[in-house]
């Protein structure tokens, strides 16, 4: 049975040491952003229930407008750490040895992502190239595209603090 739409994304949660309401704002086939309204902190269950539906209200509309604009202005393009197995010790960096065609290969592949797309690229190991030399090319490369990514991604967080700075504004020029 579908959730009565006054109630939709928001749960209640009763248990030994929290009573409230966890509200669950959905976008884009993820949670978007969540909040706990707890009784105690928002002076009793309704009161509770009457900001979390405002939040979710409000929230909703944001993730609708990322949703037809893209992506999450506030959701950063670039990872910080590298993963527990990454033997380079430089994130969107990694060693592949594998067999193609019946060959074996080595090479160092840096990684990254424009616009949500994952890209690459293959720096490989052989006699003209040591494994430090093809790492090390492979590391500058992806510093490289990190500056051009992030780049992209200040001019892209401008335009949309722009559009809805402009948005604002048209709203305060119709209520006068």
């Amino acid at each position: 049975m579908a959730r009565p739409s006054k109630m939709r994304g928001i749960s209640r949660i009763d248990s030994k040491n929290t009573h409230g309401w966890y509200v669950r704002v959905y976008a884009n086939g993820g949670v978007f952003c969540s909040k706990l309204y707890s009784d105690r902190l928002y002076g009793g269950k309704e009161k509770a229930l009457e900001s979390a539906i405002k939040y979710r209200d409000h929230n909703q509309e944001v993730a609708d407008k990322y949703k037809r604009e893209g992506r999450n202005p506030n959701r950063k393009p670039l990872y910080k750490r590298a993963p527990k197995n990454n033997t380079t010790g430089q994130v969107g960096v990694n060693e592949v040895k594998a067999v193609l065609n019946g060959r074996e290969v080595h090479y160092f592949q840096a990684t990254w992502s424009e616009n949500g797309v994952p890209q690459s690229k293959k720096f490989y190991i052989s006699k003209k190239r040591s494994r430090e030399k093809a790492m090390k090319e492979a590391i500058a490369y992806r510093q490289k595209m990190e500056k051009v990514v992030l780049k992209k991604f200040k001019a892209y967080v401008k335009e949309i603090e722009k559009k809805e700075r402009d948005r604002i504004r048209l709203m305060n020029k119709e209520k006068m």
